[in-house]
């Protein structure tokens, strides 16, 4: 710049503008330095920094509080805090409120985001310290030597390895343990046999496994299962034949003249009070000096009695022996002899060893 544009007379200048500073022509701070001959380069926007004190005696004398309000002054000579803001532009003034308000709600806004991130943060910590995180225990290693599969046995040995120091399970019961291999010998039925292994050790997870054995009827077992089923066939067909032979007998019974029932009632007589062969008790029926009942009408009695002559072969030998002395070939000829009670000999043998005789 020039003489031309030297400062005249101009507005005061804040107390800590030193002589030869005037307002800012070029706008760019409150004060610029002219030489006397033109503007320089040297602009101020602030009061230069106050030296610190290095003794007391430095540190300048301040009036009492009530004293600076009253006179309004910051320091003896120099304008207050409001004299300076009324030197300011009016556009200088509202610009200085709108950047105090908009620091004013940044800070604010730092101080509500950074006491939310600080609660945050605790509440992480504390749910940390609540909940300390656990390393999961390791599962015990348990191992079958062989998976599933048949046997024609009753009987199958399981066996593995297993985490030395384990207890193994086979169905609850204890397997024997030896280091790291263990067995155990479990019985079988016919088809398929689960079986559940389960190892435990103290700080280890429980391991478990399932095996099927099935198990297959051997060749003798087979045979033996269809022996059982012919005799049980066997047994069915002989006492089919046995209810039809007994319900042919009631309705021929229910059928028959008044003479067959009358012989078929003398004869249940009989045998209540004596023991009689089936020849013997026809004979006595029939025979001029028993019942005189025709032959034909004897044999129908006892047919239709479905008496055991076994038993009644085995009651008259012991009716024999308490009247009489036998030997055993003796009483057996006296059951089966034609002269006797005509038992048959196999009938008559069977009475004479359930009396004791032979």
């Amino acid at each position: 710049m020039t003489d031309q544009a030297k400062p005249g007379a101009v507005r005061p200048l804040p107390s800590w503008v030193p002589p030869g500073w005037y307002p800012d022509p070029l706008g760019q701070g409150k004060a610029r330095h002219w030489d006397g001959n033109r503007w320089t380069l040297e602009n101020r926007d602030d009061a230069p920094p106050q030296s610190v004190p290095t003794s007391p005696s430095e540190v300048p004398a301040s009036p009492p509080p009530a004293a600076a309000a009253a006179s309004g002054a910051t320091r003896k000579g120099q304008p207050s805090a409001q004299d300076r803001w009324r030197e300011l532009p009016k556009g200088a003034r509202i610009a200085i409120v709108v950047g105090a308000i908009i620091v004013l709600l940044a800070i604010i806004g730092a101080a509500a985001g950074s006491g939310s991130k600080k609660t945050t943060t605790t509440a992480s910590a504390e749910t940390s310290v609540a909940t300390p995180s656990t390393p999961a225990a390791p599962p015990v290693a348990l191992k079958l030597d062989t998976g599933d599969y048949s046997v024609t046995s009753s009987h199958a040995s399981l066996h593995g390895t297993v985490t030395k120091g384990a207890i193994v399970t086979v169905e609850g019961q204890h397997a024997q343990v030896h280091g790291t291999h263990w067995s155990k010998t479990v019985a079988l039925e016919i088809g398929g046999n689960t079986e559940a292994v389960e190892a435990t050790l103290a700080g280890h997870e429980p391991t478990s496994q399932t095996i099927t054995v099935t198990r297959h009827h051997t060749q003798a077992e087979l045979e033996a299962k269809a022996q059982a089923r012919r005799e049980s066939e066997q047994r069915e067909k002989e006492a089919n034949e046995r209810r039809e032979r007994a319900e042919r007998a009631q309705k021929e019974v229910e059928e028959a003249s008044l003479s067959q029932q009358n012989a078929l009632h003398a004869a249940e007589q009989y045998l209540q009070t004596s023991a009689f062969s089936e020849a013997g008790l026809i004979e006595q029926l029939s025979s001029e000096a028993g019942d005189k009942y025709p032959h034909a009408d004897a044999v129908f009695a006892v047919e239709h009695l479905h008496a055991n002559w076994n038993e009644q072969a085995a009651k008259a030998a012991k009716q024999y022996l308490s009247t009489s002395s036998f030997s055993c070939q003796g009483l057996i000829e006296q059951l089966s002899s034609e002269a006797g009670d005509k038992y048959t000999v196999a009938q008559a043998e069977y009475g004479a060893k359930q009396a004791g005789i032979c």
